[in-house]
């Protein structure tokens, strides 16, 4: 056996001192490795030829990636971004890719905030004023009480203080203070949910080239101006360096290349029409609008959504994505929709109507998994869910009618009105707005907006959520939504989630089953 380290990332202030005739990409890589399948040479050789014939790695990549349809070559080519000054709306867009990923965003946990946030290139010169104003005040929520909210979680937990007390007085600095570090970041991220989701946010973000492809794509069509300039600055900063791995996201090179059109009308036409199209169904089968939900406020929930029929699962859905639908009413519909053969089979050709041969299925079709959940979270707690990437997610738009998420420390020193009042004056603007701007009127909100949200996972992976999410150090939003879906679980499969839990209590939970 022989193990060779064929390449790795290096940063690129490295690569900018290689000699200006050098030519650094990653596309030599993907080219070798294209073509291990059918040359019998072996692969370092493979890597040497690519490296001197630049030029014909990259028609190997093209005829390969493109011409065969092969585009798991382009995952071996890997980019890495730092990604400045984006809001956290259009973070979740960005982040939406699961497969070919990673992200490591600056905390809103473990750094306090300096009221930094993204004005919307939507808005014009008036409106631009309301939310900046309107900005201000959900600023002024978390600098007011963020002091407040590290006194109450320093009273509520003494033993923990007492550690950050004693390390300081031995000369621990703050950055090493692990207690007090961990008192006050508690009191950060509940401050946090008072904020706009225009804050500004900062990662570090890789991609390999065929997630880096679908993101451009997807993303030049976004109902965000932020995120369509997101996409055209991800292609500026890589069409030189690997432009044989994200030819689909060049039209003129396409046709160039291939003598045809570059079909983007999936990523043009797919969202905006499903949306239509869902709105004329929910009209001609169900006129009730919202049912469930008590004047207007649905509280947080977790509902186990119990069903192995396939085509309702991915009908039911596709409505619930582009609506603002409960889980119950999208069912309902689906079931109508599907007792007519003719109507169902209309029903996914309208669904896959802008498909081209390149392009996946819509992210509903995912949602054929043994375990559903219909979810009501609020954006902080939405923020840490996303990143659980293995399961298919698939969230509406966030809705100020669903109230919002409180935490009990805001409420422990009496600023619950005051965050209420916030979030009143947030969907204020917001429902002003949303007839101008669509989607651009959600910056007005706050991350303690709510927003339903569909989940379709497999015990494996709901068992790492567990484990992570059920542990003593998980927050406490997203760890009550855990410990709700995993209730819900243990009751469909008791034995399967027999040692569910965080990984703090594993080995009780092991070693009491073994008693």
């Amino acid at each position: 056996m022989k193990v060779n380290l064929a390449g790795f990332n290096i940063d690129k202030n490295l690569i900018d001192k290689l000699p200006k005739d050098s030519i650094a990409t990653p596309e030599t890589i993907s080219a070798a490795y294209a073509r291990i399948s059918r040359d019998p040479r072996d692969v370092p050789e493979l890597r040497q030829e690519a490296l001197k014939q630049i030029k014909k790695a990259r028609r190997s990549n093209q005829s390969i990636v493109f011409g065969m349809s092969h585009h798991s070559v382009a995952e071996h080519a890997y980019f890495n971004f730092d990604i400045l000054q984006i809001s956290r709306l259009a973070l979740e867009e960005l982040e939406a890719r699961r497969i070919g990923a990673a992200y490591t965003e600056k905390s809103q946990r473990y750094i306090t905030l300096k009221g930094d946030y993204v004005i919307p290139q939507e808005f014009n010169y008036n409106d631009r004023k309301k939310y900046i104003e309107l900005v201000k005040l959900q600023n002024e929520f978390y600098q007011k009480n963020l002091k407040k909210l590290t006194e109450y979680q320093f009273r509520s937990h003494p033993q923990l203080a007492e550690k950050a007390i004693t390390a300081a007085a031995k000369g621990v600095s703050d950055k090493m203070n692990r207690a007090k570090n961990t008192l006050e970041g508690w009191a950060k991220e509940d401050a946090r949910y008072a904020l706009s989701l225009g804050t500004q946010a900062q990662l570090g973000m890789s991609f390999n080239a065929r997630t880096l492809e679908h993101a451009i794509r997807i993303m030049r069509y976004s109902e965000l101006a932020e995120c369509r300039d997101l996409a055209q600055k991800l292609f500026a900063v890589t069409k030189e360096i690997a432009p044989s791995l994200i030819i689909l996201t060049d039209p003129d090179e396409f046709m160039k290349t291939f003598k045809t059109e570059l079909q983007d009308d999936f990523f043009k036409y797919t969202d905006s029409s499903l949306k239509k199209y869902v709105e004329e169904l929910i009209k001609k089968y169900y006129s009730k609008a919202n049912p469930e939900t008590i004047e207007g406020r649905a509280v947080e929930e977790a509902i186990m959504i119990n069903n192995s029929n396939v085509d309702l699962n991915i009908t039911a859905a596709v409505l619930h994505h582009n609506s603002k639908l409960s889980g119950k009413e999208s069912y309902s519909i689906a079931e109508r929709i599907l007792a007519d053969d003719e109507q169902g089979e209309e029903f996914f050709a309208k669904v896959m109507n802008f498909i081209s041969a390149f392009d996946p299925l819509p992210r509903e079709f995912e949602f054929t998994g043994e375990l559903k959940f219909e979810l009501i979270v609020s954006a902080s707690n939405y923020a840490q869910l996303k990143r659980h990437r293995l399961m298919t997610i698939l969230a509406q738009d966030y809705d100020p009618n669903l109230g919002i998420t409180i935490p009990a420390s805001i409420k422990s020193i009496n600023a619950g009105n005051e965050l209420m009042e916030v979030a009143n004056l947030s969907q204020e603007l917001y429902y002003e707005f949303l007839p101008k701007f669509g989607k651009a009127a959600e910056y007005c909100l706050i991350n303690a907006h709510r927003r339903r949200v569909l989940v379709s996972t497999n015990p494996r992976e709901l068992y790492h959520i567990s484990r992570l999410r059920e542990d003593e150090h998980a927050q406490w939003d997203i760890k009550k939504t855990a410990t709700r879906m995993l209730t819900l679980a243990k009751k469909v499969a008791p034995r399967t989630f027999l040692y569910s839990g965080g990984k703090d209590h594993f080995e009780r939970l092991k070693n009491k089953d073994q008693i």
